[in-house]
């Protein structure tokens, strides 16, 4: 009989001895290291931005066994949030052991952060305005057959105060549909696209947020564009045809240089072949002639088939100011009849 309660006895004080052992193995103090990802947020409700609003940080955990274990999923499941009301301007968080220590997620481990690297990071805050901008869209190498829809026709902006108080009150921003992908489209057929917002030059910065960052663009195709550089268009002058009895017109420069021009790709290739030529047409109305102006800017550019139809093409130059041709206008005296 005694020795079998000896034996429990055995037992009993070995599973004590066990139970002691493992508790003190996780009151122990242990550290290690762990790769997290810290999230910088304004204050909720705020109209802060924070960047950069997230960083790469390594940090060193102490405590007991089971706690730095715990503390180690939670850095490495979850993004670690720090809260920051401050003003705007640029700053540098400091002594981010206590900070992380205290945040509620590491607290509740019973583990504590002793380290971090790097040990500081260095933030720029900036007050944002909500600004809402007008889409327009941009179909590049496509002629649009009817009218063109965007969803939605609106935007949101968050732009930083310091550049919106230098912006005019009404924003525009380009919905852009790529020309490659424009490429792919039959003409004559209703087409539905995605187009990436394009920020005006006075806001294509870093810090301004688009939202949404794409629209969806409706639109026909009639017919697809090319471009081509012609080294020179000669100058029309075009006016009422009686005028030309009474007025001598001469143009001191009777080209245009260097002109792009963009138009449906049949144009495009009868100008390439010969068949197609493209003038500047210079349009003069009777009082002008008779007010004899000195310059007159190109009305519009057209392109003649052999069949002498007008297309009207889209043309740039590199120097707009090469668009204004000099004109010099003399009226013609009629000679008086000899009488026999």
């Amino acid at each position: 009989m005694k020795k079998k309660d000896d034996t429990i006895a055995i037992v009993f004080v070995t599973l004590v001895t066990i139970v002691i052992w493992l508790w003190a193995a996780g009151q122990t103090k242990h550290v290690d290291s762990v790769s997290a990802t810290l999230r910088f947020r304004p204050p909720e409700g705020s109209t802060t931005m924070i960047m950069p609003d997230s960083a790469d940080i390594t940090i060193t955990l102490s405590g007991p066994l089971s706690a730095v274990e715990r503390a180690k999923i939670v850095c490495e499941e979850d993004a670690l949030e720090l809260i920051l009301g401050v003003p705007d301007g640029e700053h540098t968080v400091q002594d981010l052991p206590a900070i992380l220590s205290a945040l509620e997620a590491i607290r509740n481990t019973g583990a504590e952060v002793t380290a971090t690297s790097p040990a500081s990071f260095s933030l720029d805050v900036q007050t944002m305005d909500l600004v809402e901008a007008t889409v327009e869209v941009f179909l590049p190498g496509v002629t649009i057959s009817g009218d063109v829809s965007v969803v939605p026709s609106t935007v949101m902006l968050h732009i930083p105060k310091t550049i919106r108080d230098e912006l005019p009150e009404a924003i525009t921003v380009t919905a852009v549909v790529t020309e490659a992908a424009l490429a792919q489209l039959k003409p004559n057929l209703d087409h539905t696209k995605y187009a990436s917002i394009r920020l005006p030059d006075s806001l294509d910065v870093s810090d301004v947020t688009i939202e949404p960052s794409r629209v969806l663009v409706e639109f026909k195709i009639q017919s697809k564009t090319q471009k081509l550089e012609i080294p020179f268009v000669r100058v029309l002058i075009a006016g009422p045809a009686e005028d030309y009895a009474a007025f001598s017109i001469t143009l001191p420069r009777t080209i245009v240089p260097k002109v792009e021009i963009e138009s449906d790709t049949d144009i495009i290739d009868g100008i390439k072949s010969g068949t197609v030529t493209v003038f500047a047409i210079v349009r003069l109305k009777s009082s002008e002639l008779e007010d004899r102006i000195t310059e007159k800017a190109v009305t519009t550019f057209l392109a003649f088939t052999e069949d002498g139809a007008g297309h009207v093409v889209k043309a740039t130059v590199e120097d707009p100011a090469l668009l204004n041709i000099e004109l010099k206008i003399e009226k013609i005296e009629k000679k008086e009849e000899i009488a026999e």
